[in-house]
């Protein structure tokens, strides 16, 4: 899926962390952006369909990899 239409579902789902709040997004991997808000907060929203997303704290994210390895 293209970053711009996992942009859109994130708008879609998050609307109170999306819109004005936004500073700039990033793609951060397969259905996966990085939004950076206005007040400096990073955020990663997966996602893969309907019933199959993700919405955590960059650190959260990052944590998570680590332990994976």
């Amino acid at each position: 899926m293209a970053h711009g239409d996992v942009y859109k579902w994130f708008e879609l789902y998050f609307p109170n962390y999306a819109g004005g709040n936004v500073e700039i997004w990033f793609p951060n991997g397969k259905n996966s952006i990085r939004v950076r808000q206005t007040n400096k907060q990073e955020f990663i929203f997966t996602y893969n369909g309907k019933d199959d997303w993700r919405f955590e704290t960059a650190k959260s994210f990052i944590k998570e990899g680590k332990e994976k390895r």
